[in-house]
């Protein structure tokens, strides 16, 4: 993809996580770093874990690099959980914004035509999934952005549904516009917009965690997800303002299950 690969680094001995990938048929490298050099001088080190504890001292707070081809990082994405990693593709979409290999849908109304598309058709639990819109507006007409008065509809993508948590869209800065019909100036949109943002999906216990599981409830289930949105705005022309529009839509998004715990070597 893009042609990026990826990579791990651990303070894990080589021996350590050549059994380990192994195990769970990892097929990126997995990079010892003894000591933690590399740890310390990212400025990841785990404070929290005081040097006492020799078994976990010396790991890392988990961030994700972008790093090109001059060694330069490009992106970082620090995990505040464990239980929520941002997809690979949802890193890659956040820096080369046409690139989406999930699925897209494409939906109109009067002026508007706009695609929203996942960077993934399919990803695991707490994962992170990048979204895209792209709309258009035809000559003559635009959509209002933020900040507004309650009066308009703002520019607005939303997300809802069993397996949607977090979510956010990084919309471009509107233009302020001067209407001289309405005696307002207003933030608004013409012609062309594109953003970008992510979709987290719920994390989920795996079904073998029976006290998780009981303390999550009905917990949704692996597999294929309709994903339901809706996209807010309101489009005028310089003369004629139409009423607030919602555009409902699905988009499919498969969800892995877990991976099972690796076969112990027999005794």
């Amino acid at each position: 993809m893009r042609g990026i690969n990826a990579a791990s680094i651990t303070y894990d001995a080589p021996q350590v996580l050549s059994a380990f990938k192994a195990a769970y048929k990892i097929e990126y490298p997995l990079l010892s770093d003894a000591g933690s050099k590399v740890i310390r001088a990212f400025g990841i080190l785990n404070t929290n874990v005081p040097a006492e504890l020799k078994m976990l001292y010396g790991i890392p707070f988990p961030v994700d690099f972008l790093i090109g081809p001059d060694r330069r990082v490009r992106d970082k994405t620090f995990i505040p959980d464990y239980q929520y990693r941002p997809s690979a593709s949802a890193v890659v979409l956040r820096n080369f914004a046409d690139n989406t290999s999930g699925n897209s849908v494409r939906v109109e109304q009067g002026p508007l035509s706009a695609a929203i598309s996942l960077s993934t058709d399919r990803c695991f639990f707490g994962q992170e999934v990048g979204v895209a819109l792209t709309l258009r507006l035809q000559p003559g007409w635009h959509i209002y952005g933020q900040p507004l008065p309650g009066t308009y509809q703002p520019l607005e993508l939303k997300f809802e549904g069993p397996i949607v948590g977090a979510q956010s869209l990084a919309l471009p800065p509107p233009h302020t516009v001067e209407f001289p019909a309405l005696g307002e100036t207003l933030p608004a949109y013409k012609s062309e917009v594109r953003a970008t943002g992510m979709l987290r999906t719920r994390w989920s216990p795996p079904p073998e965690a029976t006290f998780l599981s009981g303390l999550f409830g009905n917990s949704p289930a692996a597999g294929l997800h309709h994903i339901k949105g809706t996209l807010r705005f309101q489009a005028c022309s310089d003369t004629v303002c139409e009423p607030p529009s919602a555009i409902e839509f699905e988009l499919l998004l498969v969800i892995e299950a877990g991976v099972p715990s690796a076969p112990k070597e027999p005794a």
